[in-house]
């Protein structure tokens, strides 16, 4: 009986040029679904946890789930997984867009690439043949220009995922990306340094021939288009909870008038809570004004994508790009205090480009620009809040790897430490947070602490909750915390599917079961599914306390606890250490792990 699996794991060593097809064993993928839950297996089993994250010996690992390319709306979506060269710890980035679909519509679950290549290599996928092909006159291209020199000799029927020059440098938060080309679908696996390993490894990009029609296999086929066609009738009946409207019409930006709202957006590098830019960077501003046209990922209801264009006079005028994201907006424009948002456009733009994720570049160049002006550290130059040529400055050194630009791209873990910033550097476990302040929403500040990942706010997306009321802002019981684990446990299952999180009031616990069911014929239960989430979380947790990881990493930066973040009125917003260290107690508590948060062996 057809589980719903594409079927075929491909083991690629560069160093050798060798490569193995096979199939998974059915109890692997029942235990562990796909998608981030197979790739926490397979880096567990098979990763030297203490491996240098840019040495040959890294993994990365690139899997679909059983969700991915189906009728199912937002599954277009692929996971990347390695030991993360900016954390130290379990990396992990899922991107959409189109190559997803395609990936699995070839047939493969996953690709497990080992080794390093002599010379520069792009891998060449079309489900009869896999190919290392010499990538030599790709090496230095940014990421548009590489896409479309690919199509150019290869055809516009691929899809690519490719690094550009920020991940041939080797900078630690270098992005994975698709879509640039001439299609403007772009998507990024943009966090913990993917786009660096494949550097590393000198993997230039993973090209995907389409196959035109697709090849989907399920075990109930009219469940899963029954439940495809339930998904839009529960997102359009209920456009507030679901978010579908919003999405359509702003794209992320919108996300901007909440966290002002709830004083919320950490602004000036964390001094605030609150933007005095805001009126600049509006969202509504932001659609009017720039936004020509939607884009989705394929078979996305949303389309959240937006493609800006700058069409008045000035040294803008004619950049066309997709975006900017509300992240990209916060990173650059917020947390730097840039009150225009042309400037915003045009460094998301080059951030693209080159291959970047841009919450930590943004994030790092703030941190800059608030240590000089406390004065902190030296600088050739002077650099300052709201000052566009500041932020190009410090984004230009970090490309070309010059002065403090080269320690820039080492992460901020580095960057703090060298300059003496570490009293005022706000990271978890060496990952910059996003745009959610966890002194105004309490439960981020324990999605930060205890993320697989580093300060994340997707594991849980706490936020949403909090600024919808459906959990109070400033509660920290054991209650809220049972509830965002109970959250945390499901988007495990949608990151090993793989369902894109925006679907996340759609994609509830029920509802997630039947599609999984239908997909799989396996019979899963919430008591079953709970449990294969919690053993993710405890592999990944055993994985990274192998890399040296202390427990005691599973905290906030204490100036977050010191400093309350100001209001605009002159108020202000503060966290209890107490009060999150309760929190926390709790969290071990509930995942079964000791006081200490060391959890138990898992095994299949």
């Amino acid at each position: 009986m057809d589980r719903g699996y594409g079927g075929k794991l491909v083991k690629i060593d560069l160093t050798r040029g060798k490569i193995v097809e096979e199939e998974l064993d059915q109890k692997i993928l029942k235990k562990w679904i796909g998608g981030k839950g197979l790739a926490a297996h397979y880096l567990y089993e098979n990763l030297d946890a203490k491996v240098d994250p840019l040495s040959p010996d890294n993994i990365l690992f690139v899997s679909t789930g059983p969700a991915t390319g189906t009728w199912l709306p937002l599954a277009s979506k692929i996971g990347f997984f390695f030991k993360s060269p900016l954390t130290g710890i379990f990396g992990e980035s899922i991107m959409g867009g189109n190559f997803p679909a395609v990936f699995r519509w070839l047939g493969y679950i996953g690709l497990a690439i080992h080794g390093r290549s002599e010379k520069p290599v792009y891998l060449y996928l079309d489900g009869e043949n896999v190919e290392i092909r010499d990538a030599s006159d790709l090496w230095g291209l940014n990421t548009e220009e590489t896409e479309k020199r690919l199509m150019e000799e290869l055809g516009r029927d691929i899809e690519v995922a490719e690094i550009g020059p920020a991940g041939e440098r080797l900078i630690r938060f270098a992005a994975i990306s698709h879509g640039h080309g001439t299609r403007m679908r772009e998507s990024k696996a943009g966090r913990t340094g993917g786009g660096a390993v494949m550097g590393s490894k000198n993997l230039k990009a993973i090209v995907l021939r389409n196959p035109g029609k697709p090849i989907i296999r399920v075990y109930d086929e009219e469940a899963v288009r029954r439940n495809a066609k339930k998904f839009v009738e529960k997102a359009i009946g209920d456009p507030l909870k679901s978010g579908v409207n919003s999405y359509r019409r702003y794209g992320t930006p919108i996300t901007l008038s909440a966290t002002q709202a709830n004083s919320a957006i950490p602004s000036r590098y964390w001094e605030y809570v609150e933007t005095r830019v805001y009126e600049a960077l509006d969202p509504e501003a932001l659609r009017e004004n720039f936004y020509k046209s939607s884009v989705a990922c394929w078979n996305c209801m949303y389309s959240c994508g937006k493609i800006s264009v700058i069409e008045e006079d000035g040294q803008y005028k004619g950049i066309v790009t997709k975006g900017p994201e509300y992240e990209t907006i916060f990173a650059f424009g917020v947390l730097n205090e840039l009150d225009d948002m042309k400037p915003v456009i045009a460094l998301n733009l080059l951030a693209d480009r080159y291959g970047v994720d841009t919450i930590e570049m943004g994030s790092l160049i703030s941190l800059v620009i608030y240590g000089y002006e406390k004065g902190l550290i030296k600088l050739d130059r002077p650099v300052r809040f709201g000052d566009v040529d500041s932020v190009y400055y410090l984004f230009q050194l970090t490309m070309e790897r010059r002065g403090i630009g080269y320690d820039i791209g080492e992460g901020v873990k580095h960057l703090a430490k060298k300059y003496g910033l570490e009293d005022v550097a706000i990271h978890v476990k060496g990952l910059s947070p996003p745009a959610y302040d966890p002194r105004s929403l309490k439960g981020m500040a324990l999605s930060y602490a205890t993320s697989t990942r580093g300060a994340d706010h997707l594991r849980t997306t706490s936020y949403a909750y909090e600024m919808k009321g459906i959990l109070d802002k400033d509660d920290t019981s054991p209650e809220k915390v049972r509830f965002l684990v109970d959250v945390e446990n499901l988007f495990s299952i949608h990151d090993s599917m793989i369902l894109c999180r925006f679907g996340r009031f759609v994609y509830e616990w029920d509802f997630t079961i039947d599609i999984l069911n239908s997909l799989t014929g396996y019979g899963y239960t919430k008591e079953s599914l709970s449990r294969i989430a919690n053993d993710i979380h405890t592999v990944i947790r055993r994985f990274n306390l192998a890399t040296g990881m202390s427990p005691k990493e599973d905290y906030l930066p204490k100036r977050l606890f010191r400093e309350p973040g100001k209001t605009l009125s002159g108020g202000a917003k503060s966290l209890s250490l107490e009060e999150f260290e309760s929190m926390l107690k709790t969290y071990y508590r509930l995942r079964g792990w000791s006081e200490e948060g060391v959890p138990q062996e898992v095994t299949v």
